[in-house]
């Protein structure tokens, strides 16, 4: 297992430390831009052929999906056909064996695709719907943050160097809550 030495994640994140002065944006800022959109773009037009491969009806209970599916249809016509026919005809036969196969192989696509759409297109939707736009609004706070803080920063400084007879370099309430709001930010 790799080792981390203590503060490792600041300088991962572009955080500044004493003697070193913060960028107005940090690098992980646009390399997270470059990537959600690309990711957003791609989990909505999957999702998207997703659905459209989907042979029963999204959202519907394992019964009714069954039903309206085409093997199902099949199914139900070989059953009607097959029961017109001489029950020892080759003919008959065979159509009673196909219809218990497309039967059955509608009840198994209906399963998958009811998992498909629990394991696959609902967090796909989730994703491209929700997380990532989250992500994107928690990146552009961040930036303002960071901005406000190295407003806050920048004036402090000057604050400093023309008060000769200032004492504590303390921070004021603005900087200490944008300070907060920062940190809290780069947690999440």
């Amino acid at each position: 297992l790799p080792t981390f030495r203590a503060g490792w994640w600041r300088d991962s994140l572009g955080v500044p430390t004493a003697g070193r002065r913060a960028s107005p944006v940090p690098p992980f800022c646009p390399q997270i831009e470059q990537r959600i959109e690309p990711a957003k773009r791609a989990a909505h037009s999957v999702s998207k052929r997703l659905q459209a491969c989907l042979q029963g009806q999204c959202g519907s209970e394992m019964d009714k999906r069954v039903k309206k599916l085409p093997l199902m249809a099949l199914s139900t016509t070989m059953a009607e056909s097959f029961k017109e026919l001489d029950t020892e005809s080759s003919l008959g036969k065979a159509l009673e064996m196909g219809c218990c196969i497309q039967s059955s192989l509608a009840k198994i696509l209906a399963e998958f695709e009811i998992t498909l759409e629990h394991d696959v297109l609902q967090p796909l939707n989730k994703l491209s719907e929700e997380e990532l736009p989250i992500i994107l609004k928690r990146k552009k706070t961040l930036q303002k943050l960071i901005s406000d803080w190295n407003t806050i920063k920048s004036r402090l400084n000057q604050a400093v160097k023309s008060s000769s007879n200032s004492t504590g370099t303390g921070t004021g309430p603005g900087a200490s809550s944008a300070a907060n709001k920062l940190e809290i930010l780069k947690e999440e």
